[in-house]
């Protein structure tokens, strides 16, 4: 059985990917710089430290066979310490991909649609700090594929949603669908058309990338599925029957309507989550989840 290295693996994007992981067959190995037990299933190894470090990235990866790299700041936290942000970002992204060198290992990780502005779909134009170190990753994932054939998969995935403790601007949609079902107001704090992306399919890409055999450096954009925040609140009332969601805030720095790239069919199929299936998957997780309580 192989093992796999989740750096942040008890955040929003880890859990269920560790899940995708285990049902797989893999191990799992969890390096995070607080991690939350209770969040992570049995028979994941936890071990705490940061990802600046580079010997404690080395010594984590020790054993593993590939790596799932979630570990970062997001776009609040980086404007606010940017240099925090680039050292925790892009150093940490690069201990991570030199650890992979050392060993040989596949590397998964999230970059982020973040890096485009917002009139060019299609040239990489960040106007976030965030954007800039995550485009800065996707840099050294490439020069580690040419200098050393560390194979890579980056994902830009637009505002990710689902079941679970999302952070940043970005969670607006995820805190709001948990603040529905227990019947409390919330504000989403931006505004306009964006690509909603299910949790649940960037856990399963991620998963199916270290799953099979990586070449290259890789990155897809993941657009989810499009539609107005005013749509995504509609439907998210009529399957609770909750109207107190609220939006406020200008529209994101990023394109309102982003295509997704083709993936890759040695990934397998990876289809989109509408944004009524991913409510409603959302709505049933956060319900057996207090059921379990």
């Amino acid at each position: 059985m192989s093992k796999v290295l989740v750096t942040g693996g008890s955040g929003f994007v880890g859990q269920p990917t560790i899940a995708r992981l285990m049902a797989a067959g893999h191990g799992v190995r969890v390096f995070d710089l607080k991690p939350r037990q209770e969040a992570l299933p049995a028979g994941v190894e936890v071990v705490a430290g940061d990802v600046t470090d580079a010997k404690a990235v080395s010594a984590a990866v020790e054993g593993c066979d590939a790596i799932v790299h979630l570990a970062g700041l997001m776009t609040v936290d980086c404007a606010r310490d940017p240099v925090l942000g680039a050292q925790v970002n892009v150093m940490g992204s690069v201990n991570v991909f030199e650890a992979a060198r050392q060993r040989r290992l596949p590397v998964a990780y999230l970059s982020t649609a973040g890096v485009y502005g917002p009139d060019d779909a299609v040239h990489p134009l960040p106007m976030s700090i965030y954007g800039v170190t995550k485009l800065a990753v996707e840099g050294i994932a490439r020069v580690y594929w040419l200098d050393h054939q560390v194979p890579s998969l980056g994902l830009r995935p637009y505002i990710v949603y689902g079941p679970g403790i999302s952070s940043g601007i970005a969670a607006g949609p995820s805190i709001a669908i948990a603040a529905a079902l227990r019947r409390e107001p919330a504000t989403i704090r931006f505004s306009g058309r964006v690509g909603f992306v299910y949790v649940g399919d960037v856990a399963r890409l991620l998963a199916a990338a270290v799953s099979g055999g990586l070449s290259g450096a890789r990155v897809l954009t993941m657009a989810g599925d499009t539609h107005a925040m005013e749509d995504f609140v509609a439907e998210l009332a009529r399957q609770t029957g909750w109207s107190e969601i609220t939006i406020e805030g200008a529209p994101l720095r990023i394109p309102a309507d982003l295509t997704s790239d083709p993936v890759p069919p040695d990934l397998g199929s990876h289809p989109v989550t509408p944004i009524a299936d991913g409510i409603s998957q959302a709505l049933t997780e956060l319900r057996e989840r207090a059921r379990a309580l």
